[in-house]
């Protein structure tokens, strides 16, 4: 049962670091395009800029991290792992500004015993976005996660949960759930 974790969990870390490596190698792409433009584009666009009403700015950036630990001693066993990843982004110009965020989480451990064993898995996601302009303001947030707990005698809760929340045209709408299983 353990190694079925340990395949989620790689699978989950898997996809969480792609997401940001693919981040992190579109700022490097858009980087060297810039530095690669040849000087008549770039005059071209310095033009351009005041006509359309001023220069457009913005950050971003991008981290991950993970762990793992495996022990096995006289018949006891343990073993953990965690992941997180999170990126955002925030820009301004003449039209306005806007920001948004993401984060991902995920960890899980086991413990094996003699008299059964004990573990845990959880996954977490969160994002928000919004941008204020000419046409006023409109954004989302949002979150989800599951948990599951497994006990001694092949006993299992699950839990998953979910809450969202947007604006646009100036009209609030939420949305949430949860459920729990036992098995």
């Amino acid at each position: 049962m353990r190694t079925l974790y340990t395949i989620y969990f790689l699978l989950a870390a898997s996809f969480f670091a792609g997401v940001v490596i693919a981040g992190v190698l579109q700022i490097s792409k858009d980087q060297q395009l810039l530095r690669t433009v040849p000087e008549a584009a770039v005059r071209s666009k310095r033009q351009l800029l005041p006509a359309l009403g001023g220069l457009n700015s913005g950050l971003s950036g991008s981290n991950a991290a993970s762990n793992a630990l495996s022990q096995n001693v006289g018949g006891f066993g343990f073993s953990g792992s965690n992941a997180n990843a999170n990126a955002f982004s925030q820009g301004f110009g003449p039209g306005g500004f806007g920001s948004s965020a993401a984060n991902a989480q995920a960890q899980s451990f086991q413990n094996d015993g003699p008299l059964g064993s004990f573990g845990a898995s959880a996954s977490n996601a969160a994002s928000q976005g919004f941008s204020a302009g000419p046409g006023g303001l409109s954004g989302s947030a949002g979150f989800s996660g599951s948990q599951t707990y497994n006990f001694p005698g092949q006993r299992k809760i699950s839990l998953a949960y979910s809450n969202g929340f947007s604006l646009a045209n100036g009209q609030p709408t939420g949305s949430n759930g949860f459920s729990i299983t036992q098995s």
